[in-house]
């Protein structure tokens, strides 16, 4: 037990994993040769990139992983792989050109990737440079900066003369340190592949980002249903290397056919890769039953893990009726990570923590991953919730509802400030949140209904107290940034 909890306690913070995206000549390239202090640029044919790289640099201390994706409008695919392969993203705008249809194409990759980003206004040493103007188009796309009351981190900067470039990188770090990005180097494998390709002198090439656990020359790997084993290792630089750590991107040789870009690269034998190729070893309780509920479970120690366990199988062997069985995908005590997540993924189940935490990083993958996460304090609400999945009443839509709230009345203050007073109805309020509102339930919109306003959290009450989270079936009074000054009672917030 103090093995597993020294363990858990032993988690590293890994290199935070960063994407440029933008409009074809925006500067994307430029910003990371003037970080890398190299000219990858001129060794581009037509000064544009067209393949996916990886870099990593070290500042102040700290590593930070870059994906270069390509700028020209024909790699917009890969664009969005990279962009899902990526932990935060860099949008670059020029300043003398503003928001352009790649730019827009950009966007749509950010959002549909539910991704973290920093909003990069390049060419600031340009004639006709216009950050507000950016700024300004920003906003009719919705987002809304810090200096224009909104919660995105913009950076004013040129590639060109350097200008900016540290308060870039800054930004980048203080994002990684919310996103809590934790890793376990003696972990399971999990290496995410940005490019693969078959070279007619050194066969299939694949270069991947290490997430979790170490990769090894010698290791029996699996992707894409295709076994390997790792003959050769390149670092970014193109130096042979025998070892790959968390957030390292590396080049590796030694599939037989080309994996797919955006998959997996897991050591056989682990518990995703096993998951794939062998059901038999998952634990099941109640097998006659006609249909499973697949279960992550997590805890602090291993004492409670058996513990809850336990009693989470007496729901099924307790009862003579039962029509549904319980499959323990996986059991371990320390906090929900990544690895969980993406084990329910692929198994079609949920996560159950008892004692642990959730954090914002895991959270973030779980919502765009469609997996549903939750941890408890108490034991009983933990059986309480899970017997309700058994009874198949407990994942409904509204658990994929990151908040939504109703409109009860309306409060002008003397300062002028427009406060609404709502009710939750769904998830929860944050601050800090953004939220659209809409003139129904959203449970009734339909495609062409569009928001009347977006917005974002400035302050909760709780009767005269300050809050930093409205739960579902609490009462709040919501203050918005900016304003909307037609909100009025039965208009409903839905955050997004």
């Amino acid at each position: 037990m103090a093995e597993n909890n020294k363990k858990e306690n032993e988690k590293k913070t890994r290199a935070p994993i960063v994407t440029f995206m933008g409009h074809v000549d925006h500067g994307k390239t430029s910003i990371l040769d003037r970080i890398r202090k190299t000219n990858v640029q001129e060794s581009e044919y037509g000064g544009i990139t067209q393949h996916i790289g990886a870099y990593q640099i070290s500042y102040k201390g700290n590593k930070i992983t870059f994906i270069d994706t390509p700028g020209h409008e024909a790699f917009a695919q890969m664009r969005a792989r990279g962009g899902r392969a990526a932990d935060i993203v860099v949008l670059v705008i020029a300043a003398e050109e503003g928001v352009k249809p790649q730019t827009k194409e950009a966007i749509s990759h950010i959002r549909a990737a539910k991704a973290h980003f920093i909003v990069a206004i390049n060419k600031i040493d340009k004639p006709g440079a216009d950050p507000r103007k950016v700024k300004q188009q920003l906003a009719q796309e919705n987002i809304l900066v810090e200096d224009w009351g909104g919660n995105e981190l913009c950076v004013e900067l040129s590639a060109k003369t350097g200008e900016g470039i540290d308060k870039l990188l800054d930004a980048i770090l203080l994002m990684a340190e919310i996103l809590e990005l934790k890793t376990d180097p003696d972990g399971e494998l999990e290496a995410m592949i940005i490019e693969s390709r078959l070279d007619r002198k050194r066969g299939v090439v694949v270069s991947c980002i290490v997430r979790n656990g170490t990769l090894r020359v010698g290791d029996s790997v699996i992707a894409s249903g295709i076994s390997a084993k790792v003959k050769h290792m390149n670092d970014y630089n193109g130096n042979t290397i025998t070892e790959a750590y968390p957030s390292d991107p590396v080049e590796i040789l030694g599939f037989s056919s080309v994996p797919h870009v955006g998959d997996l690269i897991l050591a056989k034998g682990s518990e995703l890769a096993e998951l794939a190729v062998d059901e038999n070893k998952i634990e099941i309780v109640g097998k006659d039953a006609k249909r499973a509920i697949a279960l992550i479970l997590k805890a602090d120690t291993e004492g409670t893990l058996e513990a809850v366990k336990g009693s989470l199988s007496n729901l099924v062997t307790s009862s003579a009726e039962t029509t549904y069985a319980l499959k323990f995908l996986h059991t371990g005590t320390g906090d929900i990570n990544e690895s969980d997540v993406l084990l329910a993924q692929s198994g079609r189940g949920v996560v159950v923590g008892f004692n642990v935490r959730v954090p914002p990083a895991v959270e973030d993958l779980a919502e765009s991953s469609g997996v549903l996460v939750r941890s408890y304090k108490t034991i009983y609400d933990l059986i309480d919730d899970v017997s309700k999945l058994l009874e198949g009443t407990a994942v409904s839509e509204t658990s994929k509802i990151k908040g939504r709230a109703k409109v009860i009345k309306i409060f002008k203050l003397d300062s002028g400030d427009i406060v609404a007073g709502c009710k939750v109805l769904a998830g929860a309020l944050k601050v800090k949140s953004k939220v659209a509102i809409y003139n129904k339930n959203p449970v009734d919109l339909t495609k062409s209904d569009e928001p009347l306003f977006y917005s974002s959290v400035k302050k909760l009450k709780k009767g005269k107290d300050d809050i930093d989270v409205a739960g579902k079936d609490n009462e709040c009074g919501v203050l918005l940034k900016p304003q909307f000054e037609g909100i009025s009672a039965d208009m409903y917030l839905e955050v997004l």
